[in-house]
């Protein structure tokens, strides 16, 4: 058993050595394999065979080792047992702890946001907001901050659900909302300036997925005046937390902004 226990961390501590090669013009080596878990070639192939057996492992013509297509299903049965929850629940923490506001985790949905999960701050006024509840994507800074990243046909599914007005100031215009969305698209983020609830401002970023798909957007929502005061440090935090959640789930695609 012990035996079969060490050859197991040596083979994953060569599957982390072959990994690491990756964006190399040349993959691993034999002699570079041995060197790195303090081996012999020998024992270093047969550690290998397996491993290449799998596809975890590819050896390519001039000898050196890279990772194989198998690892592909194991990336993928992961992403797929992650709970985007799970990923955001530290982040939403530390947001409400840093702002004292309540701090959001929404996903999209045929024109409308879902809350999915919720963490309070200490401020002594909080938005009355629930896991669970739904609200219009055309008039919440979440919905816009996914909304901007989805396809037009879903821009076209909010247009013709309507976008009556919550409040004086929510979009109700068309085009108004496609021009608000391409700012919202180059910025990375969105607003909800009074357009949702009379008296309560939010500011939200998408959160992406592996596949580099929108997948949830991040929220901090209060009072609208403690809110716009610090815009811009919320903005930056929220914009850091969406990302930091974005890489949880195996976004590895850069900035999505035009």
């Amino acid at each position: 058993m012990r035996n079969n226990s060490s050859s197991l961390r040596r083979a994953l501590n060569l599957l982390d050595l072959v990994a690491a090669t990756a964006g190399r013009d040349q993959g691993a080596s034999l002699t570079e394999l041995a060197a790195g878990i303090e081996s012999t070639k020998s024992t270093v192939l047969r550690l290998l065979a397996p491993l290449v057996e799998t596809q975890l492992v590819r050896q390519d013509a001039d000898g050196t080792y890279r990772i194989g297509m198998g690892i592909l299903g194991l990336a993928g049965a992961y992403l797929a047992d992650l709970d985007i929850r799970t990923a955001a629940q530290p982040v939403l923490r530390q947001l409400a702890d840093a702002t004292g506001h309540a701090a959001h985790l929404l996903v999209y949905s045929e024109g409308r946001v879902t809350y999915v999960d919720k963490v309070t701050g200490k401020s002594p006024i909080q938005m009355a907001s629930r896991i669970g509840d739904t609200g219009t994507a055309y008039s919440t800074a979440s919905g816009k901050a996914m909304l901007a990243y989805l396809d037009e046909d879903e821009v076209r599914r909010v247009i013709a659900l309507g976008m009556p007005a919550k409040t004086p100031a929510t979009i109700t215009d068309a085009q108004q909302l496609r021009d608000h969305l391409a700012i919202v698209r180059k910025q990375g983020y969105a607003y909800d300036d009074l357009e949702n609830e009379d008296g309560i401002r939010c500011v939200a970023a998408p959160v992406f997925n592996h596949t580099g798909a929108v997948a949830a957007a991040v929220s901090v929502s209060g009072p609208a005046e403690a809110v716009w005061n610090k815009r811009e440090a919320y903005t930056d935090l929220v914009v850091d937390g969406a990302r930091r959640i974005s890489a949880q789930l195996g976004y590895r695609g850069g900035d999505r902004s035009s």
